[in-house]
């Protein structure tokens, strides 16, 4: 996603990006557990970030209800400035 997001901005999910479900590591939230599961969008999709990750690299975001880790570099703002 290009500029700075932070924690409630709402992102479009783009088709076929991999949603990834795992913990994180309590005493390094950089760091993520093995996955539970992994999924690929089979159509676009609107989440609310929830977590900045590994030095904004991956972000957790909240997505027809369930949670996920996704590539930062896969989202693109909702967002509108005015």
């Amino acid at each position: 996603m290009k500029g700075d997001c932070q924690i409630g901005d709402l992102v479009h999910i783009p088709q076929a990006v991999t949603l990834i479900d795992c913990d994180v590591v309590a005493d390094n939230p950089a760091q993520m557990t093995i996955p539970l599961r992994v999924e690929e969008t089979d159509s676009p999709k609107v989440g609310v970030i929830t977590a900045l990750l590994s030095g904004h690299d991956y972000v957790r975001v909240y997505c027809e209800g369930s949670t996920w880790i996704v590539k930062n570099e896969n989202l693109y703002s909702l967002n509108q400035e005015r």
